[in-house]
């Protein structure tokens, strides 16, 4: 097994990588999440790679610290800390990060087969297995949010769109429209956690909303625990009445021997059904 890796000084960009001459007759692929600052390609054709690049820079301001082939697998190693420990102050921007990289290769075709954690080590992080759809055509467009639960009582939701204001408020177009897309779901969400006794309160913060909880939902026991379920299959309701369906769950974040990481949710509407759901709803 041998490594070539390039690291940029402070003053230069990542020198691109080179294409090499291998190949694979695979239909699957796989993307993984390694220490707090790396994403892992295996499998994925070479021609993707400086997409991925591009995109991975836009989506991580940091930008990138190397990028380094590794067997058949090729690394994209970030400056900061994407997938850092649960108490990171980085993690909204590693949620966006990996729902861009989501979208990118959903768009390309390949759709995700399933998160699986292939490693007992408490700071291990999921497996993303992809297949590719016929000859690489784009899948339906969808749109994307993530949800976190963090900490022993905090749920985070982060979603960005061209013309969404995040702060709340009013406002419409020519046509009467409200464009505060996430208002809406944020006061539908408010809404159920009032219903069930759990929403002490909530701010704006990261360009992304918080919700802290009564309790701690995250570590409960007993008829608490049943609680807590009982909120996550009305959080999932919530979600569909407004459109959105749930993609996949994933441990992104590095845990301690103390503390194992909660799942971060990521869900997709269609972009047709958006419009329909939220414009219909006012």
């Amino acid at each position: 097994m041998s490594s070539t890796t390039t690291t940029p000084t402070s003053s230069s960009p990542v020198t691109p990588f080179s294409l090499p001459n291998t190949s694979t007759t695979s239909s699957y692929a796989t993307l993984s999440l390694h220490k707090s600052d790396t994403i892992r390609l295996l499998s994925f054709p070479d021609s993707l790679l400086p997409a991925f690049e591009s995109l991975v820079v836009a989506s991580w301001p940091p930008g990138l610290e190397s990028q380094s082939r590794l067997d058949q697998s090729y690394d994209f190693k970030f400056k900061g800390s994407p997938f850092g420990y649960y108490r990171s102050q980085q993690h909204v921007g590693g949620i966006r990060l990996l729902r861009n990289v989501l979208a990118f290769l959903h768009e390309r075709g390949w759709a995700l087969v399933a998160p699986v954690l292939c490693s007992r080590r408490y700071t291990a992080k999921d497996t993303l297995i992809f297949k590719q759809v016929g000859d690489g055509q784009s899948l339906p467009a969808v749109e994307w949010l993530g949800l976190a639960p963090l900490a022993k009582d905090k749920l985070r939701v982060v979603y960005d769109a061209p013309g969404v204001r995040l702060s709340g408020g009013g406002g419409e177009d020519e046509h009467g429209h409200d464009h505060d897309h996430l208002g809406v779901l944020i006061t539908a969400l408010k809404k159920m956690l009032q219903g069930l006794d759990y929403f002490d309160k909530g701010g704006w913060s990261h360009d992304s909303f918080e919700f802290e909880l009564k309790g701690t939902p995250w570590r409960s026991r007993g008829e608490a625990s049943v609680k807590m379920r009982i909120m996550l299959m009305r959080l999932l309701e919530t979600m569909e009445a407004h459109g959105w369906r749930l993609y996949t769950t994933l441990v992104q974040r590095t845990g301690t021997d103390e503390d194992r990481i909660l799942d971060t949710w990521y869900f997709v509407r269609d972009k047709e059904k958006a419009r329909e759901v939220t414009f219909g709803a006012l």
